[in-house]
């Protein structure tokens, strides 16, 4: 049987600054974690979905992004919140390239790899990208308030593509977990 998922942007989603020098400067929005353990106990594969143009700006390297992802998704499995991935673009934003958001590559390979069903899916995430490439995939993409979308112009941007737009995390997942009890 094929799987749900929440595919989760990293940036703006789960941790801020949008545009970190090093990767140390990472540091989860609060309330991540506990959202995206609610998604894990409720049964839902938690793949993150990321563009990080940093790799190709020489910044950081493929490897060290890898690695810190390691470390930072054991510190939330050790709370309940299981992550998988990640799922990196790691181009220019002006490289043409079939990774980069709103494509929907990289989740197409999330959901192979974990044998997920987009159609039973969301993406959550801070852009209008990230709301699109749900449409792309044919999943359900939710829009929160935390990174660019904080911005009102870009909320309003991505607005008509999105199926909900919460201001955190919480938000959304506690949406999320009410449409499942609604189709119950």
């Amino acid at each position: 049987m094929q799987r749900r998922a929440v595919f989760l942007d990293l940036n703006g989603t789960l941790v801020l600054p949008l545009k970190q020098e090093r990767l140390s400067d990472l540091t989860a929005i609060p309330g991540a974690a506990i959202a995206v353990a609610r998604l894990t106990d409720a049964g839902y594969v938690c793949p993150v979905v990321t563009v990080q143009s940093r790799i190709a700006k020489g910044l950081f390297s493929m490897d060290e992004l890898i690695e810190w992802f390691r470390e930072f998704s054991e510190k939330w499995n050790a709370s309940g919140a299981t992550l998988v991935g990640p799922y990196v673009c790691p181009h220019r934003y002006a490289e043409p390239c079939a990774c980069k958001k709103p494509n929907a590559l990289l989740y197409e390979l999330a959901a192979r790899d974990h044998h997920i069903d987009p159609s039973r899916s969301f993406v959550v995430g801070d852009s209008p990208d990230d709301v699109r490439a749900a449409t792309s995939l044919g999943a359900r993409g939710c829009l929160v308030r935390t990174g660019w979308a904080a911005d009102p112009e870009v909320a309003a941007v991505a607005a008509p593509d999105a199926w909900f737009i919460g201001e955190t995390l919480p938000d959304t997942v506690d949406r999320i977990l009410e449409s499942d009890a609604s189709c119950a």
